[in-house]
């Protein structure tokens, strides 16, 4: 049952993670994924569109009207459907890699984790996807997910603790999916996306450490004896 239930809640986190992001502001979007144009490339700009008449002046009842109308033709320029496009691809984006990352350690990094030989290769594979979809999680995060206190683990690349390397990644991706801070009503907590950034921090740390071991110990097996 244990299963079923932890499916549940990576489903039920993917789906608030859409939400979330496609509720957020393109202001807010551009800071957390700096350097992503949005698409597709605007056609034109405001300077370009012709003036807006007031009506307001003439005729006082029709002010209401005109405030709608221009409000209308704002929320229909290509700037906001580029924003809305935009917000929609980072949260495809980000919905994707949470769902991955998931699955990757449940049907990778656990069963490796206990495998009495280990394929290298396909370690290194899934690892390094795991670093990929965290590192991009990070940039695309609707909040700043960055450890408050500056506590940086150190993980060295010694293949004889590769076998307890394996483990803590798994602990450290599910605690990362199963933080509060992207399911509690209160997303501003310090504290709690200190502690989900700590996470992500050391989920791309010990990747790449395990990612350098891995593909060492990969060409050191095919090498003539």
């Amino acid at each position: 049952m244990k299963e079923p239930r932890k499916a549940y809640a990576a489903t039920v986190l993917v789906v608030l993670v859409v939400a979330w992001m496609l509720s957020q502001p393109q202001s807010l979007i551009a800071q957390r994924a700096p350097g992503v144009q949005p698409y597709p490339p605007p056609r034109s700009n405001q300077s370009s569109r012709p003036p807006i008449a007031s009506t307001s002046a003439a005729d006082p009842r029709a002010a209401g009207t005109g405030d709608r109308t221009s409000e209308n033709s704002r929320r229909e320029t290509p700037g906001d459907t580029e924003a809305i496009l935009l917000r929609r691809r980072l949260a495809a984006e980000l919905a994707e890699d949470f769902e991955r990352l998931g699955r990757i350690n449940r049907e990778r990094i656990v069963p490796l984790s206990s495998s009495v030989s280990l394929d290298y290769k396909e370690l290194s594979k899934a690892v390094g996807e795991i670093n990929t979809r965290a590192k991009r999680i990070k940039s695309n995060s609707p909040i700043a997910l960055k450890d408050k206190k500056g506590e940086k683990a150190v993980y060295d690349a010694d293949a004889a603790r590769l076998g307890s390397m394996l483990p803590e990644l798994s602990r450290l991706i599910n605690s990362f999916l199963g933080s509060p801070v992207f399911r509690v009503a209160s997303i501003n907590d310090d504290e709690l996306r200190s502690a989900a950034g700590r996470n992500l921090e050391d989920i791309i740390r010990l990747s790449e450490t395990i990612n350098k071991i891995a593909k060492r110990l990969a060409r050191a097996s095919t090498q003539p004896a």
